[in-house]
């Protein structure tokens, strides 16, 4: 294997594990009759300040707003089947469905 080739290799490896570092993350529990999200980065960054929606199946905005100082967005529970969408930007959008949702 040629020096250029390995070096390649190497940047290649270094590169993507930084690219990893910084995933974002959102984790989401029901409460008796509310939904409690949390979102961060896999860094340890907080996701304050973020726009966060609740969609319907139907793709209808049931909630929207952003993520408050905690990286915390709670909602009621909706009568229909939804799922979260937490948006930090290209490449950092993450979606929880309904039933992954904690009980």
């Amino acid at each position: 294997m040629s020096v250029k080739h390995l070096l390649t290799i190497s940047i290649f490896y270094i590169f993507s594990g930084s690219a990893n570092a910084h995933s974002l993350f959102l984790t989401c529990e029901q409460q008796d009759s509310q939904i409690h999200c949390t979102g961060g980065f896999s860094d340890g960054s907080s996701a304050d300040d973020l726009p966060i929606e609740v969609i319907s199946y139907e793709d209808e905005a049931l909630f929207a707003g952003k993520t408050d100082k905690t990286s915390t967005f709670k909602f009621g529970v909706p009568h229909q089947d939804y799922y979260i969408l937490l948006d930090a930007g290209p490449g950092h959008v993450v979606e929880v469905d309904m039933g992954d949702i904690l009980q």
